[in-house]
């Protein structure tokens, strides 16, 4: 492993919910009073897709679009990081991993996230929606992320906390451990969608060894695997 891709909302930054609320008020102030627990479901897809799930209309779609990013831009500053996510990030930096930052985020809000997390001057890139031509849970940002780090699909894994995030790393080849920091998705949701591994939060992600002991975990399911012997290796 040498290449770490991590999501950001809902992994490294407590912004679900207010992603959440910034959309439900969008939608509501053009006339759609879509459930709140109905938007949650869809944050970490592209914008465009979020807002087709409950918008035909391509007109009131954009309205929505920029109604979103006015609303989210007066609460982004109630957002924090979650538990130990700096701390992730400084210690994977530190054993000369490159992490790389691969977001449906618009680039508007990229620059308070990396203030937070203060990380300007240890990761390796970012990548955003706007240098995509698809967002995810399309495999396009991980593809350009595996592209722009120099990396093959088995040299890297992603860190995310949704099944989008999931999909989208499935879709050029790419592993993904999970996080339930981002409140949409269930431990066996995440499983489902091909995680292979879950946490409660970076905090237990960091504590486990990840991703060193991830890794020796892996080659111990395969050759457990391999003969016949495999006991309960999950979290």
């Amino acid at each position: 492993m040498r290449v770490i891709i991590l999501d950001i909302d809902g992994t490294l930054m407590d912004t679900n919910y207010l992603h959440v609320e910034a959309w439900a008020q969008a939608f509501a102030t053009v006339g759609y009073h879509v459930p709140r627990a109905a938007i949650h479901r869809q944050i970490g897809k592209g914008s465009q897709l979020l807002i087709d799930n409950f918008v035909q209309d391509k007109a009131m779609g954009k309205r929505v679009d920029d109604l979103h990013g006015e609303f989210f831009a007066h609460m982004q500053p109630q957002s924090y990081p979650l538990p130990d996510a700096k701390e992730l990030l400084t210690t994977l930096s530190a054993r000369e991993l490159a992490c790389w930052l691969a977001t449906s985020a618009k680039p508007a809000e990229l620059q308070y996230y990396v203030e937070q997390l203060e990380v300007a001057e240890t990761i390796a890139g970012v990548i955003s929606s706007q240098d995509v031509e698809q967002a995810k849970p399309a495999p396009d940002l991980f593809e350009l992320t595996l592209y722009r780090a120099g990396c093959r699909p088995e040299e890297g894994i992603v860190v995310g906390d949704t099944v989008w995030d999931i999909q989208a790393a499935n879709g050029c080849g790419l592993r993904t451990v999970a996080v339930l920091t981002g409140g949409g998705f269930s431990r066996r949701e995440l499983e489902e969608a091909g995680a292979i591994a879950v946490y409660q939060d970076c905090a237990e992600l960091l504590a486990a060894g990840f991703p060193e002991r991830l890794d020796t975990r892996l080659m111990a399911t395969t050759d457990a695997h391999k003969t016949g012997e495999l006991g309960d290796m999950t979290r």
